[in-house]
């Protein structure tokens, strides 16, 4: 049995944790506090003791590490770097609280469906494509009178989340990249849907549809993959369609003026579409053309009337001009240049 005199050390022990657990409670995340003026900064606020006589100044902030009530707080315990020790109290009719804006934000989340604020329409050169990786599956194809060796072909049309940069994607079951895009899970599409698609993508002789799907389609969710992809299709007949490809496949085999380029797109779908559109070239070749679109897309929207809805990031990494390879690997000095 336990002696009176330790009875009393364990209730006191006891009390005194209790006490102090509800004496004081952890402030509001993100929280400082801003002095109004000049106070007296307590090491024991019962006590009101002070032996470096330290003081909050008017007008400056101070990180907030707990209160001394969940409601209703009648005293702040204050962070003061220079103090000793620097845990500070204050009385709150010393400032105010704040929100603490020089706090880190919250992770974004790059991966949620839904979110997305803006689009783009990625479309390759497919011949310049082809040079550079000759080995793939749809390069196999030279045909000079194919879909892809005369007009620009689908590339993806990608939500966009700003806040994310080109990391938004993966908002479905699939959260990475696979090595082989026929490592993803097979899309569902309709046998029409399918054989109109792999006309305008040719990568989908690598299962390029897959990873499209996967990394950017499920993060939209106001189309079935069907519709996505007629869409994505859609729009890229319509860019081929304004004229932007006879333009190009009257100059295959030369290098083109950037500007002559930028003039055809301006006048092909509409004043000012040069600036919310974006020339991707490497080793002097036109690769990529990336359209920017805004967040609201329906089936049957027409691109020039998307085009001016569109945030304006256009631009060019392709110099004052650029080479439309041929379908299939061409010798240099067979290359002519020109206007």
């Amino acid at each position: 049995m336990l002696k009176p005199p330790m009875i009393c050390r364990i209730w006191f022990t006891f009390v005194l944790s209790v006490g102090l657990a509800h004496a004081a409670r952890p402030a509001t995340a993100q929280t400082t506090f801003t002095a109004d003026r000049d106070c007296p900064a307590y090491v024991s606020k019962n006590k009101q003791t002070n032996p470096d006589g330290v003081r909050v100044a008017a007008g400056k902030a101070y990180p907030v590490i707990e209160t001394n009530k969940p409601d209703g707080a009648g005293w702040y315990r204050l962070r003061l770097p220079a103090a000793n020790p620097p845990e500070r109290w204050v009385s709150r009719d010393c400032g105010r609280l704040e929100p603490d804006t020089t706090a880190e934000p919250a992770m974004e989340r790059c991966d949620l469906a839904g979110q997305a604020d803006a689009y783009v329409l990625a479309l390759s050169w497919q011949p310049a494509f082809c040079e550079l990786k000759p080995d793939k599956p749809e390069c196999r194809v030279a045909d000079p009178a194919a879909y892809p060796a005369r007009n620009f072909s689908l590339h993806g049309l990608w939500p966009n989340k700003s806040g994310c940069g080109t990391g938004y994607g993966f908002c479905g079951e699939v959260k990475q990249s696979r090595r082989d895009f026929c490592d993803y899970p097979p899309v569902a599409l309709e046998p029409a849907g399918k054989a109109a698609l792999a006309e305008v993508m040719p990568g989908s002789a690598s299962c390029l549809e897959r990873h499209e799907w996967h990394k950017h389609g499920t993060c939209q969710t106001a189309m079935s993959s069907d519709a996505y992809f007629a869409l994505a299709a859609d729009l890229t007949r319509q860019f081929n369609g304004s004229g932007i490809a006879e333009f190009a496949t009257v100059r295959i085999g030369r290098t083109v003026r950037t500007e002559d380029f930028l003039a055809r797109l301006d006048a092909s779908l509409g004043t000012g579409a040069r600036n919310r559109i974006w020339l991707n070239c490497e080793r002097g070749m036109l690769i990529e053309v990336r359209v920017n679109l805004p967040p609201e897309l329906k089936p049957g929207a027409r691109l020039g009337s998307l085009l001016p809805l569109a945030g304006k990031s256009g631009g060019s990494n392709c110099g004052s001009s650029f080479r439309l390879g041929p379908m299939g690997r061409q010798p240099l000095s067979r290359i002519e240049t020109g206007g």
